[in-house]
């Protein structure tokens, strides 16, 4: 109960070690469980990895164990691997919305949209408050190019959690592409009222303020999700963009350079084409 209440605390090494005792003394796959969870917290997933690893030798029919260790192989970008563990684990749990929802992200990430669909579907069937399968299921929805479904869902999310700026930015990001840039700002703004430290929300309500030539506006939003988020390469291509529009040259290929540093490529053209000094890229 001890590690538990730390790691409630955010006192992930502390629970370790607490978990780590229990342990030592009798080997359990429950706290196995809530040690990966610590250590996963901790960004130490290969031992994470083992802790559920351990659980589920010792009931191999936890599935818990076989989710958690599904979850450790989503985040290292082995998508068949995880998707092995989650049909474990809702073969052992039938009712396990997380797992259904996890294996349509991993489907996703495969491109097997349609299949990943159907995951996230039945995780809102067996939870029909779970407002991230709702957003997982409009951005698939929006790569299928079915836009009037991914509305649907990414406003389902936002009905269920008010609170989601993640749903309220990518909902936005949908009329971006559809041309609404007034109904997209005011998407945005509330991606931002709800989570002022949302560079993405800045940098895409930009983007919409830029299509409706509010430029001073847009040069605003780009600087502040690079005061967020210094190493945010695109709102650093998408300020120069500005600035040479308003006749700042040197300022948009100090930001272009910049871009180009963090990686990316398309800022490097507007290096050689645009700016006149030279350059390592040159």
């Amino acid at each position: 109960n001890r590690g538990v209440a730390k790691f409630e605390c955010k006192d992930f090494l502390g629970a370790v070690a607490d978990f780590t005792k229990v342990i030592d003394k009798e080997p359990n796959a429950v706290v196995y469980v809530y040690r990966g969870h610590a250590k996963a917290a901790l960004n130490d997933l290969d031992n994470a990895l083992n802790d559920y690893d351990n659980a589920k030798k010792i009931e191999p029919s936890y599935a818990d164990a076989h989710y958690y260790i599904g979850v450790i192989k989503f985040q290292q970008e082995k998508y068949e691997d995880a998707i092995e563990c989650f049909d474990i684990a809702v073969t052992l749990k039938p009712e396990y919305a997380y797992a259904y929802n996890d294996r349509g992200s991993a489907k996703r990430q495969l491109e097997q949209l349609d299949d990943a669909v159907a995951d996230y579907l039945k995780a809102v069937e067996l939870n029909p408050n779970m407002a991230f399968a709702y957003n997982n299921l409009g951005s698939v929805k929006k790569k299928q190019g079915q836009i009037s479904d991914a509305l649907k869902y990414y406003s389902k999310a936002i009905e269920i959690k008010p609170d989601y700026y993640v749903a309220y930015n990518n909902r936005g990001s949908l009329k971006f592409d559809e041309g609404n840039f007034t109904e997209a700002i005011a998407d945005f703004d509330e991606a931002i009222k709800i989570n002022p430290e949302y560079a993405f929300a800045y940098n895409n309500r930009a983007n919409a303020k830029f299509k409706l030539e509010m430029l001073n506006e847009a040069l605003d939003d780009y600087s502040k999700a690079i005061a967020i988020e210094p190493d945010y390469g695109f709102a650093f291509m998408n300020r120069g963009i500005i600035k040479e529009m308003l006749r700042d040259d040197d300022g948009a290929c100090n930001d272009w350079r910049k871009a180009a540093a963090l990686g990316v490529e398309n800022a490097e053209v507007f290096v050689k084409d645009q700016c006149r000094k030279n350059w390592f890229l040159n």
